[in-house]
């Protein structure tokens, strides 16, 4: 059992007496006694114990225990309630077997006299703490760790380097002092340790973590000198909490500070390179600056320090946030006509000072909509989705399928940002079937944010995506028909490893979902991601697909769905990752310089894995995958695809392309509105691959057309896809 921190309560329990009108002395008397351990019966100083109350709390009202300890000669008196029974447990289990005693008392004090034998299966534990070469001579305080305990994550120890507000002896597992050659020898139990070591005028504070595996000889614990930062935050009365972040560039625990009532602050550090930043709340609202006001540790003016530094100054703004609005129309894409009771969310896509705020509303009856929002950054951007009900298909803004590939909607403070619109594909249900599921993590509790992706050979379909609401669910429409091949890929946030099912991280061990004549249900368990430090440096990113002379789309197209992952060398968690966007182009955060493994899966072109040295916390890579996928008639996307027309609206001429995944019959016929053919671009077999065609405007007779909506239809075998394109003369 951990060692219970306690407290002076004594007194607080006999004012539970005197308000039950219990303090007469006839209703209380004591237990005394002293305690003795070891062969020679040496008193036991300062030992604690807990009496538990088993009598009828229906009269008296005691608390569960009472905490209470030992004085310099091992003795203890301990007022109870006459006539009852209790339990006194030792809370040292670590250095003695444990002890408990059963004690009935009735009118007059009771004697309980206690022996403590020593545990007989510790380890010899040795080892020193040293400065600049030289022992030192100090207090060593242990803290045992749960046995499951993964040493190898500090986010599963760290939360124990705090020494709650009592003293140290309470608060450790063990306490040794060193020699004056900075030597200790300590007998402890096999497990996993948290070591403290309190600072000095010269040193600081040491934290760290080991194990304890039979006899066992430590490193040296290695202090650390004590230089500072310091400086001033200009307006800190304004808001109600503000904390400053000393990062070393090497990596390890940040160190922190909290200003005075005047903005003045001192952080204590190592001699070493720092990016310092300032985090301030008020509210529900959190801005965060960088050293020398920049919003990412990448672009932060790193602090040398050598000796103290001062002067490191920041002013915050004003605790206050500024309007902005964003507007826009949805409309369907087919029939760009205004869709009435749409909904459209956006997300503000700086975490760190807007809190991923979220601004939502419905459309009016012309298909028109309004935010109206709040920021308290000069500039920041949103990311934006649109979804009608069961009869459309959810879009991120500009068409993009997830939202780490969506494309950002900038604004400003003050601003009213119009022109956001949406055109959302007709959805068909006709001989469809639904996909939906929940999104777990690896201890079963719901991951509460993210998307699914689907990516289909259903080619009236394509790349669509559902959102993972509060409760892990997630829901497609029944959108996929009988046939069709469907992979589902997971995005559960930045703190979890994206996914593609069936528990796969490459896209050539994903499962194939087949839809035959039934909903699915598909589950998703996400591991989270490994550990990492506040992100100060990144791996910037180049895929080379080979698609320099496709158009936008197509290479649009060959980029979906790729991701990228990073993790330390030597390392088995991936500790971040990010989507490769239209433009090919990837962003890994890392928190220090050293060698990463890099690995790039993609859908249509296999996978890659490099490793990337850093320094100066930035790199850039060019990564280009060979793999082929072979062609079993389940792979992705392994029908032909239709492009959205380039330009649109247009006049005079506009393009229109086609992906044939292999030779067959195909038309390509523009109609009107009213389905009247207009002119066939195509007809005949077209060859496997990336095929063009253009449209001038003119009908089979070469008359120019009116302006207008047309669409454009691809035929290939049993599959139809139709898209649309606005002429303007």
């Amino acid at each position: 059992m951990r060692k219970v921190l306690f407290s002076k309560v004594l007194t607080a329990v006999t004012m539970v007496f005197l308000v039950a009108g219990f303090a007469q002395a006839q209703f209380l008397t004591q237990i005394t006694g002293t305690v003795t351990q070891g062969a020679d019966n040496t008193p036991a100083a300062h030992f604690n114990f807990l009496l538990g109350f088993d009598g009828d709390t229906t009269i008296v009202p005691m608390p569960a225990f009472l905490p209470f300890e030992t004085d310099d000669n091992g003795n203890f008196t301990v007022s109870v309630v006459m006539n009852q029974s209790y339990t006194i447990t030792s809370v040292d289990t670590f250095s003695f077997d444990p002890f408990v005693a059963n004690v009935t008392v009735g009118m007059s004090a009771e004697e309980v006299n206690i022996h403590l034998d020593a545990r007989t299966d510790l380890q010899e534990v040795n080892g020193s703490v040293t400065f600049d070469g030289n022992g030192v001579e100090t207090d060593v305080y242990f803290v045992k760790l749960p046995d499951e305990t993964n040493l190898d994550d500090f986010r599963e120890y760290e939360s124990h380097f705090n020494i709650p507000g009592m003293i140290l002896t309470r608060w450790a597992s063990y306490h040794v002092a060193t020699d004056a050659n900075g030597s200790f020898m300590a007998n402890m139990l096999n497990g996993k340790y948290v070591v403290y070591i309190p600072p000095t005028e010269t040193t600081l504070t040491h934290w760290g973590v080991f194990e304890v595996n039979g006899a066992t000889a430590l490193d040296p614990f290695v202090l650390k000198e004590m230089k500072s930062i310091s400086g001033n935050i200009a307006n800190t009365d304004q808001y109600d909490y503000v904390t400053v972040l000393g990062y070393s560039v090497n990596a390890g625990r940040p160190y922190t500070a909290t200003p005075d009532s005047n903005g003045d602050y001192t952080l204590d550090v190592a001699p070493g390179e720092y990016v310092v930043r300032v985090v301030a709340f008020f509210d529900d609202h959190m801005y965060q600056v960088y050293y020398d006001s920049v919003y990412s540790a990448q672009d932060a003016h790193h602090v040398p320090v050598e000796d103290d530094v001062t002067g490191i100054d920041f002013t915050l703004p004003e605790a206050s946030v500024s309007p902005f609005t964003v507007s826009g129309t949805i409309t369907s894409n087919q029939s760009g006509l205004p869709l009435e009771g749409a909904n459209v969310h956006f997300v503000s896509y700086n975490m760190y000072t807007n809190l991923y705020r979220t601004y939502e509303a419905t459309t009016d009856a012309d298909g028109n909509y309004m935010v109206e929002g709040y920021t308290m950054l000069a500039e920041d951007s949103l990311v934006g989705f649109a979804w009608k009900d069961s009869t459309f298909f959810a879009q991120f803004y500009n068409g993009k399928a997830t939202f780490l590939t969506a494309d950002p909607i900038v604004y400003h403070a003050n601003d009213n940002i119009t022109g956001i619109d949406f055109a959302l594909d007709t959805l068909n249900t006709d001989n469809a079937y639904a996909i939906s599921g929940t999104v777990v993590d690896e201890d079963g509790n719901p991951v509460k944010t993210g998307n699914i992706t689907a990516f289909t050979t259903a080619t009236n379909v394509g790349v669509i995506t559902a959102m993972i609401d509060t409760t892990g669910h997630y829901a497609f429409d029944p959108v996929f028909p009988a046939g069709s091949t469907v992979y589902l890929q997971a995005w559960g946030g930045y703190g979890y490893v994206p996914e593609i099912y069936n528990d796969a991280e490459s896209w050539e061990d994903a499962d194939a979902i087949m839809i035959t004549d039934a909903d699915q249900v598909i589950d998703f368990e996400l591991a989270k991601t490994g550990p990492a430090r506040t992100p100060l440096g990144s791996i910037s990113g180049l895929v080379d697909f080979g698609t320099q002379n496709l158009s936008k789309a197509a290479e649009a197209s060959a980029y979906e769905g790729s991701v990228v992952y990073v993790r330390p060398q030597g390392t088995t968690e991936w500790t971040a990752s990010d989507y490769v966007d239209e433009n090919g182009k990837f962003n890994l955060p890392i928190d220090e310089d050293g060698t990463y493994d890099v690995k790039l899966t993609t859908r249509k072109n296999g996978d890659q894995e490099t490793t990337v040295t850093v320094t100066g916390l930035e790199s850039e890579i060019t990564m280009t995958p060979t793999g082929i996928t072979p062609d079993d008639g389940t792979t992705i996307l392994r029908s032909a695809k239709l492009f959205n027309a380039y330009p649109n609206p247009f006049n005079p001429q506009t393009t229109i392309q086609v992906e044939m995944a292999k030779t067959g019959s195909a038309s390509l016929t523009i109609y009107n509105v009213i389905g009247q053919k207009v002119k066939t671009l195509f007809n005949g077999n077209l060859q496997k691959g990336l095929r063009t065609f253009s449209w001038n405007g003119t009908d089979a007779n070469n008359h120019t057309v009116a302006s207008g909506l047309y669409f454009y239809q691809l035929k290939t075998g049993a599959t139809v896809q139709t898209k649309a394109v606005m002429f303007l003369k």
